[in-house]
């Protein structure tokens, strides 16, 4: 599991309840817990939510960039309301199809955003975050969500989250599921186009998947149908592991593994 950097958490709102979040999620995190804002980087406790602020630096950045999850707004809210759709690539790789809602286990949940988009679409989906500091994010973003009329039931019903080692956790599931769904962080090569800032803040936070083949051998033994592999455009094979088909996008792609064709 990625080990919480040494970073404040500080509390920006006038709300008691928030101070009193602040405080509770400082020592379950075990951070320094600052009355006011500190420098960057830190976790801070705004009138939205969480926020993780972080300095990048680079030519494209100026003062403290923010990783803020929401999904009733932004870019996940958006892919609710417009492309929530069982013909996107998404959901062809992960096996949605007429009369079939598959479980996911989503290893490597990140941001949430595709898991958000699989339990729209009806999918029980586990998200499972390495990371307690981008874990405490989701968490504070799905507990948000419930207090949205048209999304408590997703949230409540369809996702739930798990912050750990997703190995161990795959190892140790009862009941598992249809289809683990991996996006590992790709190597960020010194020629490589930047990433988005978000991502780039997760990469500072999380650093790359190098456990990624390990992760691949176990969510092959654990999934009953499937295990989907997110790749960038042009990048190699996850551990060389040829898959049953892919899914290709224009910048990216889907490779996926069928439990009858392994």
């Amino acid at each position: 599991m990625a080990q919480a950097p040494p970073l404040p958490l500080s509390c920006t709102a006038s709300s008691p309840a928030l101070h009193q979040k602040a405080e509770i999620l400082a020592k379950k995190l075990g951070l320094p817990c600052t009355p006011g804002p500190a420098a960057a980087p830190q976790l801070v406790y705004t009138e939205r939510g969480l926020e993780l602020r972080l300095r990048l630096g680079g030519p494209d950045t100026v003062g403290a960039s923010v990783l803020h999850i929401d999904f009733s707004g932004g870019r996940s809210g958006y892919r609710h309301a417009r492309n929530c759709t069982v013909k996107q690539p998404l959901a062809r790789a992960i096996g949605i199809r007429a009369g079939m809602r598959p479980t996911v286990f989503d290893a490597t949940a990140g941001m949430g955003a595709d898991a958000f988009v699989l339990a729209c679409l009806g999918c029980r989906v586990t998200m499972n975050e390495r990371s307690p500091i981008i874990g405490a994010l989701l968490a504070d973003a799905i507990a948000r969500a419930r207090q949205v009329p048209e999304l408590a039931a997703i949230f409540d019903d369809r996702i739930r989250l798990v912050v750990g080692d997703a190995r161990s956790t795959l190892q140790a599931l009862s009941d598992p599921p249809e289809t683990v769904y991996l996006d590992p962080m790709y190597p960020h090569g010194p020629n490589s186009a930047l990433n988005s800032k978000e991502m780039r803040i997760i990469r500072a936070i999380v650093g790359d998947d190098v456990d990624g083949p390990a992760l691949l051998a176990q969510a092959l033994l654990t999934a009953t149908r499937r295990v989907v592999v997110k790749r960038p455009k042009g990048a190699p094979l996850l551990d060389q592991r040829p898959p049953s088909h892919q899914v290709v996008m224009k910048n990216s792609r889907f490779d996926v593994y069928l439990q009858g064709h392994l």
